[in-house]
């Protein structure tokens, strides 16, 4: 099989990249920037892999993608990786980082998908695999922007994996929780200014508690993409089919997820049923 990933100049994308390769498959790691990462281009070069520029927000995206193909060939797993968080309340996230963040994290995945669901289709294969977050399990106060962007990406995922399923085309959408990269660090996101209302308020000790974290986070990016090369190369005969928590935080913020929804359910039955038309009109 044949992989194309973006995001790979660090964290989980240089990882899958990794894995994809000593598991005896072709690699196309991408990155906006190759040159900034020498080493970890000249590491999956030497492994057999190849490394592209690839800018998923760039005006230019599907041309690139078409140039990709007609010199590498068929893409069989397509992962969109490629992303980035930051945070703080709403009321003073810029909106033009709020387009930044939608930009790179949903509307790209969308692209690429929308590039390269015709040649699958057309061959009766594929996988696609989104990387998504344990925030779509538990959107905590302080990254709602982010969280919004995951949201969005899971929604338009789940409805794909039932309109490509026709057509031999996996959808899956890959769930980490923190993992213990450079996703999130302390200086990059030093800019990160609360305002004076919302001191001790739970947004506050949210960025507080993810910034305080680096370098300590709980989740190995390597099992990460261990785990994501396996469920793709050998899908399991289980319901575990479209969403892949990974890490102990996924499964604890899904498992809290369903109980309340489970809740819900009980405590909403009669109300919601209620709006109906009597069944004898």
């Amino acid at each position: 099989m044949q992989w194309l990933i973006t995001g790979c100049s660090s964290g989980l994308g240089l990882y899958l990249a990794r894995r994809i390769l000593s598991a005896g498959h072709k690699c196309i790691a991408t990155s906006r920037n190759p040159g900034t990462t020498p080493d970890y281009v000249a590491e999956i070069e030497r492994l057999g892999g190849i490394w592209l520029p690839l800018d998923v927000s760039s005006n230019n995206l599907e041309k690139a993608i078409q140039a990709i193909t007609e010199n590498y060939g068929f893409i069989d797993v397509l992962v969109n990786n490629a992303g980035f968080g930051d945070g703080g309340p709403l009321e003073t996230y810029s909106l033009e980082a709020g387009r930044a963040m939608m930009e790179t994290n949903f509307f790209g995945p969308l692209r690429l998908m929308k590039a390269l669901i015709p040649s699958m289709r057309e061959r009766k294969q594929g996988v696609i695999v989104n990387v998504s977050s344990a925030a779509f399990w538990a959107p905590h106060a302080g990254v709602g922007v982010y969280s919004a962007s995951k949201f969005a990406l899971e929604g338009l995922s789940e409805s794909l994996s039932t309109e490509l399923a026709p057509f031999g085309i996996r959808v899956i959408i890959a769930e980490p929780g923190e993992m213990r990269t450079k996703f999130v660090q302390a200086d990059k996101v030093s800019h990160l200014t609360i305002p004076e209302a919302y001191k001790g308020t739970p947004a506050e000790a949210v960025l507080n508690f993810i910034t305080q974290r680096d370098g300590r986070q709980d989740i190995d990016p390597a099992r990460v993409a261990e785990a994501i090369v396996q469920h793709v190369a050998h899908p399991p005969n289980s319901d575990l089919t479209l969403r892949l928590p990974l890490g102990t935080e996924s499964l604890t913020f899904l498992t809290a997820r369903a109980e309340n929804l489970s809740k819900l359910v009980d405590a909403s039955a009669s109300f919601a049923k209620s709006c109906d038309f009597p069944k004898d009109e």
